[in-house]
């Protein structure tokens, strides 16, 4: 975990969102809680020491709950909150690059709780534009 030595809300925050992968867990774990082999394979270009790495400082943080519901990672409310963030400055940051370049944006579908794993490992390449 980083040393603490910020003191304000938005470094704080930016501390959290420049960690390598950080947003595209709280991303995952914010569409619905999941099992640690679901998220990976979700993830798969994080190892597994790395992942373990992720969640553990999630956790310090009071991002992820400490206490797994029915053997799955689940975001606190703090978690939730920043989650929508971090996917609506993706979403935001994606159209304005498009903007940018001169190309049209596609129109983002998200991911829904109600998904199984199988169609949530087709949304990744999606993902990976936007954080």
């Amino acid at each position: 975990m980083m040393e603490q030595t910020i003191d304000q809300g938005i470094g704080y925050s930016l501390s959290i969102l420049r960690e390598n992968d950080y947003p595209k867990v709280l991303f995952w774990l914010g569409v619905k809680p999941l099992n640690f082999e679901d998220l990976q394979e979700l993830l798969s270009d994080v190892s597994i020491n790395r992942l373990i790495t992720i969640i553990k400082d999630l956790q310090n943080r009071y991002l992820i709950s400490p206490i797994q519901q029915a053997g799955c990672f689940v975001l606190t409310t703090g978690g939730q909150e920043l989650t929508r963030l971090v996917t609506s400055l993706g979403v935001w940051g994606r159209q304005q690059m498009d903007e940018n370049d001169g190309t049209d944006s596609v129109q983002v579908v998200l991911p829904d709780s109600s998904m199984e794993q199988k169609e949530l490992l087709s949304y990744r390449t999606a993902v990976d534009q936007y954080l």
